[in-house]
């Protein structure tokens, strides 16, 4: 077994014990079926062939510039790719190679505010953080970590937040250490949100990937308000944070536990396999959990608010509520895209924008979104 499957293997523990034992529950937040914003898609980048410059290698991450240009990590071409808010393609950052500043298996990226850009996978024959200034697709600097971080997220100035996995003997026992930190363009920490320690139990080749990929959906506000979700089928738990690292308040929305559907088995074991392969890892033996996760993202709008992801509508739906927990509005995708259960998000104050992990197409697009109130269309 690989060190990275080594490290993560706790997940399906962490995952689903995770603010079972609270000391004190938290507050339920009751999500109303109305009021209700519809996400209507205004365009797409992406081709199913022609065009290499709009033919995506394989989609993990997007976001918005500091110019609000629209950044697209291409883990198959090993770079970032830039287009403008129309889609057109500008330039791109980064390479496939082993040299300085190139890259090999790119995972995860984050922009802070002032344009630091962090790729987090393989580069350069250093497995860590690659650092480049976005403006001039200059690279920076590259940090080694144990395993490439992941769930990472823009922050305030030059700093984003991240999900870091570690391993440790404690009393003679191997232990999982997973922290959700803060850091700039140094390898060192400078606010830690959150952490855990659990037994590692090295059973389970799907939980590895799945925490590896997912296990926690983070959030960072505009004024540095950090909000964090452990992933689990059986509690929507919601922790909010000072940029400081102080826990300002925890919550749980009152979301059903949902089954999977034969489709979405197949469509989660084929992120699995995928995730798998990307992280040089043995597909085989991979198996998807029969529940979804009740939450599968968190994003901060330009307003504070905080938009909750539920994990599991087929169509894309939001909870929708202010920077203290209380419920403000639903919002869905219009139209019930086939692979809706796979899209992921990302928000920033010059609109949305997501893709779909495992399309029904066949072939990656990064759907442009706006959100349209219900009675402006009525």
């Amino acid at each position: 077994m690989h060190m990275r499957n080594f490290v993560i293997t706790a997940a399906l523990a962490l995952l689903f014990s995770c603010g079972s034992t609270v000391e004190d529950e938290p507050p339920r937040i009751v999500v109303d079926a109305q009021p209700v914003i519809l996400i209507a898609m205004v365009d797409s980048i992406g081709l199913g062939s022609g065009d290499s410059l709009y033919v995506m290698g394989g989609v993990e991450g997007v976001a918005f510039g500091p110019d609000g240009n629209i950044i697209i990590l291409d883990c198959g071409r090993s770079c970032v790719r830039i287009y403008s808010p129309e889609g057109e393609f500008l330039r791109s950052i980064s390479r496939r190679g082993n040299g300085p500043g190139e890259l090999q298996t790119p995972v995860f990226m984050a922009i802070s505010e002032n344009g630091m850009l962090y790729v987090a996978g393989t580069g350069g024959e250093l497995m860590g953080v690659h650092c480049f200034d976005y403006f001039t697709g200059e690279w920076l600097d590259s940090f080694q970590t144990f395993v490439p971080p992941s769930c990472l997220e823009g922050a305030e100035d030059s700093l984003y937040v991240r999900k870091t996995l570690g391993f440790a003997m404690i009393n003679d026992e191997p232990m999982l250490l997973v922290d959700i930190e803060k850091f700039g363009p140094a390898p060192e920490p400078l606010v830690t949100y959150y952490s855990d320690s659990i037994p590692l139990d090295l059973s389970d080749e799907s939980g590895l990937i799945e925490l590896d990929w997912y296990g926690y959906d983070i959030a960072v506000g505009s004024g540095g308000q950090v909000f964090v979700a452990p992933r689990s089928t059986e509690t929507a738990l919601v922790i909010a944070f000072s940029p400081d690292g102080d826990e300002l308040s925890r919550f749980r929305l009152d979301l059903e536990r949902t089954a999977r559907t034969p489709e979405e088995m197949d469509m989660a074991l084929s992120i699995l396999r995928a995730k798998a392969i990307s992280s040089n890892e043995n597909p085989a033996g991979m198996e998807a959990d029969p529940y979804k996760p009740m939450i599968r993202g968190l994003e901060v709008d330009a307003d504070g608010n905080l938009w909750v992801l539920q994990g599991g509508p087929t169509v894309p739906t939001f909870s929708v509520l202010d920077a203290s927990g209380r419920f403000l509005f639903n919002a869905r995708v219009e139209g019930e895209p086939a692979d809706g259960s796979t899209w992921r998000f990302h928000m920033g104050g010059d609109g949305i924008l997501a893709y779909a992990e495992d399309p029904i197409s066949g072939f990656q697009k990064v759907y442009i979104l706006e959100a349209v109130e219900v009675s402006a269309r009525e």
